[in-house]
């Protein structure tokens, strides 16, 4: 999730600490399961008016907002980074 000249940033090579137990809460950095696929999303959480939204931190991204179906689930919180050389 690069966002270039940007910070927070997280570029190819960067190590992530995920805690699957922390509950995750607006503008976290989260791993989502979506619709019980076994792949998995690395974006931040938007919570407005009730609903959970996964938006990517790189602006060109499309879709760069996507809401979270009912089939979707949170598989951690992000709790740090180890940036590359």
């Amino acid at each position: 999730m690069d966002n270039p000249g940007e910070r927070p940033s997280f570029r190819e090579g960067d190590i992530i600490y995920v805690d699957p137990e922390k509950e995750a809460n607006h503008r976290d950095f989260i791993i989502a399961r979506l619709n019980d696929d076994n792949e998995a999303t690395f974006k931040q959480l938007i919570v407005e008016d009730g609903k959970k939204m996964l938006q990517a931190l790189n602006p060109d991204w499309k879709p760069r907002l996507q809401e979270m179906t009912k089939d979707s689930s949170i598989s951690g919180v992000v709790i740090g980074k180890v940036e590359r050389w």
